[in-house]
């Protein structure tokens, strides 16, 4: 129908004569009548279920009882005395499965319950991400700009770093990106969150050297993404407030558990220290599957979730500290391989090749699997690395039907052969003694205090080796006081629902 005549059919309309009762049929013929919209003018979907509210729950047939019986005996299996005292073996603290805006499976582990937070770790990076989306969507940054449009580096040199070259791992800092296992001296990771560079990790981050040009370099790091939460922080926080993740996205999203823990200048630890429910992990999880789209409002820019689940240019080149088969886009992992580094299968040869993940130490996770219209949640505690990621995710998608639906796909890209190196640890000045009592006053704290374990679990969660460290909780005042060697101290107090925990300076 052509515009004139659609703008005159409200007119129409009021010049029906209408029966004093109303009328028996609707007023125009079935030709009249403009088929209800699928799609936003963003180009959002309208016909879709929004757990806004709530999430609608949708048990799996009876078809699909082993499969869900398969999927518990892998993810909650018995533990023996021994792998519990030393918390060995597949530790699932929580689980959901969701298709179509539906919950299809749920169950906890360790203790946990559907109202307790969970610590994200590096899951937090795909949050901080979103972030920067926004403020994107609005205009008031370009992943073009240097981070000095935004921010005063510490190094005035590093001002070449773009906030792309964030996104992706590409900043050419040097850093060296290592946990437990790893001497803690030489971990650029350890120093930012425990150590030298605590009271400001943005001005610590910003001041390191420089190792290659800003995007011709990938390398994992926790300082990039930190680095990028402070820069959008300066973006958004003159305009929207301290408190703009909730008031732009938590809350528009439903979320009701999200807590988010800043460094002394109050910059947010963007690598690691996000905490929510699994349920609301799953909203950020749909909020992505959705094309950064909620309740038919874009909130991402078109094309943000596809920019960020390309393979990223500067892994195809050259990539420092790589694992077996990462391959990463923009602060997402992604299931495809990297053919210029030797890659000759995915990451998880049993999931579609369009899966997408946010993942985070100890083996959390949100995946997001477009071809299945399918989020996968999975929070928890494994040190060992006994936890497979194909079986585990393989199990899971075993709970979901096959849908007639394409997904993104791997979009090969011609290039010259990548390299793969090893970079050269770093060395901090930094005490052992001060490491372990930082780490078990912070862990302590937010363990206590944020997810609400009790103490004996959350002394068993902060355990390491050596096993030195011992904490104190005072509940009264929501703070954990840690000692080794009966000297060394460290104390991390609760500051507010929102803003976690916090180590005294």
């Amino acid at each position: 129908m052509r515009p004139a005549l659609l703008a005159l059919l409200p007119l129409l309309a009021l010049s029906q004569e209408l029966p004093e009762d109303g009328p028996d049929t609707p007023p125009f013929t079935d030709e009249a009548v403009e088929p209800a919209p699928t799609v936003s003018p963003e180009g959002c979907a309208l016909d879709r279920t929004w757990p806004t509210e709530a999430w609608p729950e949708r048990a799996p047939g009876p078809d699909k009882a082993d499969a869900v019986a398969a999927l518990e005996a892998y993810a909650f299996p018995e533990r023996t005395p021994e792998q519990e005292a030393e918390r060995l073996g597949v530790r699932t603290d929580g689980v959901i499965v969701i298709q179509g805006g539906e919950i299809l499976y749920e169950r906890y582990g360790d203790g946990y319950t559907a109202e307790m937070p969970h610590l994200n770790w590096s899951v937090s990076k795909t949050w901080v991400s979103a972030l920067v989306a926004l403020a994107v969507a609005e205009g008031r940054m370009s992943v073009e700009d240097s981070i000095c449009d935004h921010i005063t580096a510490t190094n005035p040199e590093n001002c070449v770093i773009r906030v792309q070259d964030l996104l992706e791992f590409a900043s050419g800092l040097e850093w060296h990106e290592t946990y437990e296992g790893d001497p803690p001296t030489t971990s650029s990771v350890i120093a930012m969150l425990i150590g030298e560079g605590y009271p400001d990790m943005a001005a610590f981050i910003s001041g390191q050297p420089r190792r290659a040009p800003p995007g011709t370099v990938w390398q994992y790091s926790s300082g990039d993404t930190t680095l990028l939460a402070n820069v959008v922080q300066a973006v958004m926080e003159p305009e929207h407030g301290r408190d703009f993740p909730w008031t732009l996205l938590f809350d528009r999203l439903g979320m009701t558990s999200v807590v988010f823990e800043r460094d002394n200048a109050g910059t947010f630890v963007g690598s690691s220290y996000l905490h929510a429910t699994p349920r609301d992990m799953a909203r950020f999880g749909y909020l992505w599957l959705n094309d950064g789209c909620w309740e038919g409002e874009r909130l991402f820019p078109e094309g943000w979730v596809l920019d960020s689940t390309r393979v990223s240019d500067a892994i195809r080149a050259r990539a420092l500290d790589r694992g077996p088969r990462d391959v990463q886009g923009r602060q997402l992992w992604l299931n495809q391989p990297v053919p210029e580094l030797g890659d000759e299968t995915r990451p998880w040869p049993d999931m579609p090749s369009d899966t997408y993940a946010a993942m985070g130490h100890w083996k959390q996770a949100i995946v997001m699997v477009p071809s299945r219209d399918a989020v996968i949640i999975r929070t928890g505690d494994d040190r060992d690395g006994s936890f497979s990621w194909n079986t585990f995710l393989s199990l899971s998608l075993a709970l979901t039907d096959e849908i007639p639906m394409g997904g993104l796909g791997y979009r090969p890209a011609v290039g010259e052969p990548g390299v793969m190196e090893a970079s050269e640890a770093m060395k901090f000045d930094v005490g052992l003694l001060g490491l372990g009592t930082a780490y078990g006053a912070k862990l302590g704290c937010t363990c206590a205090y944020v997810i609400g374990q009790t103490h004996d679990y959350c002394r068993a969660y902060i355990k390491a080796s050596p096993d030195i460290v011992k904490a104190k909780f005072d509940d009264e005042a929501h703070a954990v006081t840690t000692r080794a060697m009966g000297f060394k101290t460290a104390t991390a107090r609760w500051v507010n629902e929102r803003d976690g925990c916090l180590l005294d300076p």
